[in-house]
């Protein structure tokens, strides 16, 4: 679901006009890049667990089975990876959008199911990282804020200016398209919460219809169309998975 730091949002700047952001680091050393990956996994994990003012380097440093100093070759302090989570986890996806945006061959159709398959694909394919992060929010430093809440605004600025555009060109039927973002970045960062890597479906699979359903929404009523007995089944497979794992769960 949307934030309450996103939910605020009520101003609205067109998608084209998005800043554009600094692009992930490139990986230089695949080794260095698994163990920095694995150090910011470990981090997240226990900033959500313990606090991120009760857990310190040397914390992180045990959890991973290195030496403290070991820790300093990727990072120099919990800052750093706090920054580095902040930076994988919403500038990523702001910077992914933005090419979106640069590609003028795309309708909008087309754009907005580019967007949510690729943003559903990215969070159930980062493990447990993203869960952890939309719990953190509350913990980013205050010297962090202003570019978590810049990526998050072009996040929610690029789906309501999509919206927009399939409205002006008849693809999209004529609806609030402030609520349509909210819902559609909901329904896909739900995703996160119920997904099994165990279960029936794979990633590329479940956005594939939480895109259907999305679009079929929205879509104006001549535009509509695809095997919508497909997309019953599918929902309703995805329904007997969500009770298999609500049945694991702990009374």
């Amino acid at each position: 679901m949307a934030s309450s730091k996103t939910a605020s949002l009520e101003t609205e700047t067109p998608c084209k006009a998005m800043v554009p952001v600094p692009e992930p680091k490139q990986a230089t050393n695949p080794r260095k890049e698994l163990v920095r990956d694995q150090l910011i996994d470990i981090a997240a994990r226990m900033f959500d667990s313990k606090g991120y003012s009760q857990t310190g380097m040397g914390d992180i440093a045990r959890e991973i089975g290195l030496g403290r100093s070991a820790v300093y070759h990727y990072f120099r302090n919990k800052e750093e990876i706090l920054a580095a989570l902040v930076e994988a986890e919403a500038l990523g996806p702001s910077s992914q959008l933005q090419d979106l945006i640069d590609d003028t061959g795309l309708t909008a159709t087309e754009r907005l199911r580019r967007a949510i398959t690729d943003g559903i694909v990215r969070r159930l394919s980062s493990g447990s990282r993203f869960i952890f992060f939309s719990r953190l929010e509350t913990q980013i430093p205050e010297h962090l804020e202003g570019l978590y809440n810049q990526s998050r605004r072009q996040i929610y600025d690029f789906y309501v200016q999509c919206i927009n555009d399939g409205m002006a060109t008849g693809e999209f039927r004529e609806v609030d398209a402030k609520i349509a973002a909210f819902a559609v970045i909901g329904m896909a960062n739900w995703t996160s919460r119920w997904y099994s890597p165990s279960g029936q479906k794979s990633p590329e699979e479940i956005a594939e219809v939480i895109a259907d359903i999305a679009l079929q929404g929205l879509l104006a009523p001549e535009r509509q169309g695809g095997d919508l007995s497909a997309v019953r089944a599918t929902i309703q497979s995805l329904r007997n998975q969500i009770e298999t794992l609500e049945q694991m769960l702990p009374a």
